[in-house]
């Protein structure tokens, strides 16, 4: 079942809405307690009493945390240190700021750093061990399209994302020995209020959250890569480009893309 492989607890990071609170509603679909972590405190509210109603059997928490901040680690453990995790699922970091790497100050680059990379590492690492002493577990980190190339203008995100995507990969093969199923879905453009809100109405595809959810879940026994299929010739396409051509149409494409940003 489910709940005996990935349960009785789920930590979710970054899912007070899009494609986090579609993984939270899955995972009450299918009797898992959640942990639900979110920087802001009203939609994670919103989220915790809707699948309350929903799901009466199951236990729902939630702790208003900025993943950008040092201390969100520590925070975290001591958030769930009496609980049995046996999902985490890291979703945050969606890149709501176009603009040129020197452009930014060093201050957003240094929340990007620990929400991206640290963060995500060390909660992987923590809970992963934890696991690892039952034999049992699932952890899903979510990969993206920008993570198959450099994305300037997104510079910052498209390298967090490469490192999501090797560190699944090497990760999955470790951890599928110790009975902890490990998967990076792949997406593109997705139809979630924080893209939306950003960067205004979407045009042209764009995956539903729901989708990737029920997906990922589908398929997390079977990593450590999940592509979508609405995209996969997308990004062979871009495997198969010389690294300047890549980033150059890629600049070009971003230049279009900010000229839509809602100022």
């Amino acid at each position: 079942m489910f709940s005996t492989q990935y349960g009785p607890w789920a930590v979710i990071a970054g899912g007070s809405d899009g494609i986090g609170a579609a993984f939270a509603r899955e995972a009450a679909v299918r009797g898992l307690n959640l942990v639900i972590v979110a920087r802001r405190s009203g939609p994670l509210e919103d989220l915790a009493r809707e699948l309350c109603t929903a799901h009466p059997k199951i236990e729902v928490r939630t702790h208003s945390i900025d993943l950008g901040e040092a201390n969100a680690i520590e925070l975290i453990k001591k958030a769930t240190e009496e609980l049995e995790v046996g999902m985490l699922i890291y979703n945050a970091g969606a890149e709501s700021q176009f603009g040129p790497f020197l452009d930014h100050d060093w201050a957003l680059l240094q929340s990007r750093l620990e929400r991206n990379f640290f963060v995500k590492a060390a909660l992987v690492h923590h809970f992963g061990r934890l696991m690892r002493s039952r034999k049992r577990g699932g952890v899903i980190l979510m990969g993206s399209t920008a993570g198959f190339g450099g994305s300037p203008g997104f510079t910052f995100y498209a390298s967090s994302k490469a490192f999501t995507h090797n560190l699944a990969e090497g990760l999955w093969y470790e951890f599928k020995r110790d009975n902890i199923h490990l998967l990076c879905p792949v997406v593109g453009p997705t139809r979630t209020p924080t893209m939306i809100n950003s960067y205004g109405p979407m045009e042209g595809h764009a995956t539903e959250p729901d989708y990737i959810a029920k997906g990922a879940f589908e398929r997390i026994a079977n990593g450590p890569i999940w592509i979508s299929e609405d995209i996969a010739d997308g990004i062979k396409a871009m495997i198969g480009m010389a690294p300047a051509d890549r980033a150059t149409i890629v600049a070009q494409k971003a230049a279009e893309f900010a000229k839509k940003i809602p100022r």
